[in-house]
């Protein structure tokens, strides 16, 4: 009896690790949506020669300086691109196609206190800024 007890306690245990390993990574979109990617196919995307840093060196100095740390601090999604979210992008062409988006922390103390860019999923290029509240 105490040898079928363990077990199921041991297999829930193990099943809950599982289950929390492969958690979702939440963001909000622009328009207050959640956005949900695996945490999985985030970590492939950061580990592929790091596209943050890449974002990050095409920002300008005063978009780094605004920023609260490095590159490092950025975290990325995939997201696809609506009119709405398109108001500091010069570039129309990128409305509903599926883009990057790295939410960088600011240096603001107020409310909302970051800053949100788009890149070119293909070519890595930053596209624009995307409108926080």
């Amino acid at each position: 009896m105490k040898r079928i007890v363990l077990f199921i306690l041991s297999s829930a245990i193990v099943l809950g690790l599982f289950a929390w390993s492969n958690e979702s990574v939440q963001t909000r979109n622009n328009n207050g949506k959640v956005v949900k990617s695996s945490k999985e196919q985030v970590e492939k995307v950061v580990k592929k020669g790091d596209i943050r840093e890449k974002i990050w060196n095409q920002l300008s100095s005063e978009q780094q300086e605004w920023i609260n740390g490095t590159w490092e601090d950025g975290k990325i999604s995939k997201i696809t691109l609506t009119e709405n979210m398109m108001s500091q992008v010069d570039d129309k062409t990128y409305e509903g196609k599926v883009v990057y988006l790295l939410d960088f922390p600011t240096k603001s103390k107020s409310s909302p206190n970051n800053m949100i860019a788009y890149a070119d999923i293909n070519t890595f290029d930053y596209i624009g800024n995307g409108l926080v509240d």
